[in-house]
């Protein structure tokens, strides 16, 4: 896997030394952001084992997501599926890094990974009504609304909405000002 690097953070090859701080973040109800009837309980061997299970998936792609001075922030990760046409992307950044941009800069890094390098079709995002500031940060980076799931999910002890957020590869070109080389699949 590839180190892909932006001005604030690179997505690099996960490291064994990553998995206690991943399973940190997936313990910490404020980062965890999705269904919190059950407390989480991720230990470092219980990441590295899912880890392990992505990986042996074809189309699938797990990132650690660091600053450029080499701190360990957070995950990125995609799973294509249908292969070459679609993915679904997953990330999560420690809370000292919220509102700086990493997020951001590491979900735009995987999204020129998966257009312009895997040339998919459309990129997605799963996300809850009850996380004001990831549907704002998805919005921000050109995804829309394609599906809502009404009141399956429960942060912060409320009842909210499951989106599903996607990209269209057109979209995410013209918005970005950028000539698409790759012929459309769909003509």
């Amino acid at each position: 896997m590839e180190t892909l690097a932006g001005k604030l953070v690179k997505l690099r090859p996960v490291r064994d030394s990553d998995f206690e701080y991943f399973a940190s973040l997936k313990n910490d109800m404020r980062t965890q952001a999705w269904n919190q009837r059950l407390p989480p309980c991720f230990s470092p061997a219980t990441m590295r084992e899912r880890f392990e299970r992505n990986l042996k998936r074809s189309n699938t792609g797990v990132f650690a997501i660091e600053t450029l001075e080499g701190q360990l922030i957070g995950s990125m990760e995609y799973r294509e599926g249908p292969p070459r046409l679609s993915a679904t992307i997953g990330t999560i950044v420690g809370m000292e890094h919220w509102g700086r941009g990493h997020g951001a800069e590491a979900i735009e890094l995987v999204l020129r990974f998966l257009f312009q390098e895997r040339g998919l079709q459309v990129v997605g995002l799963w996300t809850q009504t009850g996380n004001p500031r990831a549907v704002r940060a998805a919005e921000k980076l050109g995804f829309r609304i394609g599906a809502r799931l009404r009141e399956n999910s429960v942060i912060d002890g409320k009842v909210v909405d499951t989106l599903y957020m996607d990209l269209l590869r057109e979209e995410w070109y013209a918005s970005r000002g950028i000539q698409d080389t790759l012929p459309a699949l769909l003509s």
